[in-house]
């Protein structure tokens, strides 16, 4: 399959944390051919079944470490030692989960934005705003869209 997956983690209650739904919110509104654009509050195993045919997953996250608005991609190994707490289950452990199941998952990357404010406000800070562009251009590249000049 040809599809990229661009997961948005977080919650839009809480400030930065939300993100990863602003980054999704953007890719919906505007839509790039290949990309499957979800949100998420929290990563669950329920996702593998949708996971595993893709051609790579894109999981988009807030962070507290960095400097504010910094964007970092990662790329994400299936893993055994990750937490696996709901909450907190980590994207390598819900692969490594996906492996065991289907026998593969696809390649993926985690793009992670830092943010400074998660309490309970709706808006994200300013500098964490302005990375929404920059997350999407790493998110097309990742995906071999094509970005104009």
């Amino acid at each position: 399959m040809d599809e990229t997956i661009v997961v948005g983690i977080g919650n839009p209650l809480r400030g930065d944390d939300g993100i990863g739904w602003a980054v999704v919110d953007r890719l919906l509104t505007e839509p790039f051919e290949g990309i499957t654009a979800v949100h998420t509050h929290q990563l669950l195993p329920e996702l593998i079944d949708r996971f595993h045919e893709a051609a790579q997953i894109i999981f988009v996250d807030a962070s507290m470490v960095g400097k504010l608005g910094n964007v970092t991609v990662t790329a994400v190994s299936p893993a055994t030692d990750g937490t696996t707490a709901s909450h907190h289950l980590h994207p390598g452990v819900l692969l490594a989960l996906g492996v065991k199941l289907y026998g593969r998952m696809p390649p993926a990357h985690l793009v992670t934005i830092t943010g400074h404010n998660f309490g309970y406000r709706e808006e994200l800070s300013t500098l964490v705003e302005q990375a929404i562009r920059v997350a999407i251009s790493q998110i097309k590249q990742l995906a071999g869209v094509p970005t104009s000049l």
